[in-house]
């Protein structure tokens, strides 16, 4: 068991960010995980954030793939190509809000779309409401995102979601 240096609680050995709080736990000296967080030069560009937390002693993220996007053009993008930029805007915060937080077992963007036109909508619900969960995990509030975006998703109004979790992103990515 390891303990957070922010929040002081427990976690499980092997964890790489608190489940509590969000800040990334310490990594013993020489382990494999320390030489690869290390490691620059992978090939993809690196942008770093604060996890939406500010403070002192706090350690900055770095997120291979994470980008900021303008919100607008991504709105305006979305009605002018009449949804088809609105499915790959949800497959590109999927992908950015499981890097965030650290969440691999989600399923990729193919499959999400999949998921979400075989269940006629059910699972772009499911799906909203889970990255509410998430967003609230990665800024470390509870602002209880999930279920606004949930509501937004069943009123129709799931752009203002997109654009919700664009500006979560934007915000950690600062």
């Amino acid at each position: 068991m390891s303990y957070c240096p922010n929040c002081g609680k427990e976690n499980t050995a092997g964890g790489k960010f608190c489940i509590h709080c969000g800040t990334r736990l310490p990594v013993p000296p020489g382990s494999d995980d320390s030489r690869q967080r290390s490691a620059s030069g992978n090939g993809s560009s690196a942008v770093t954030g604060s996890g939406g937390r500010s403070g002192a002693g706090r350690e900055e993220v770095i997120y291979t793939s994470a980008v900021r996007r303008n919100i607008a053009v991504c709105v305006i993008l979305s009605i002018l190509t009449l949804g088809i930029y609105y499915l790959i805007w949800m497959c590109r915060l999927n992908s950015d809000i499981n890097e965030m937080s650290q969440d691999s077992s989600a399923p990729g963007g193919a499959m999400l779309v999949l998921l979400v036109f075989l269940t006629l909508g059910i699972y772009h619900l499911y799906w909203l409401y889970k990255m509410g969960e998430k967003c609230d995990r990665i800024t470390g509030q509870d602002a209880h995102s999930s279920i606004i975006y949930l509501l937004l998703g069943i009123v129709g109004l799931g752009i203002v979601s997109y654009a919700l979790m664009q500006d979560t992103i934007n915000r950690v990515l600062e």
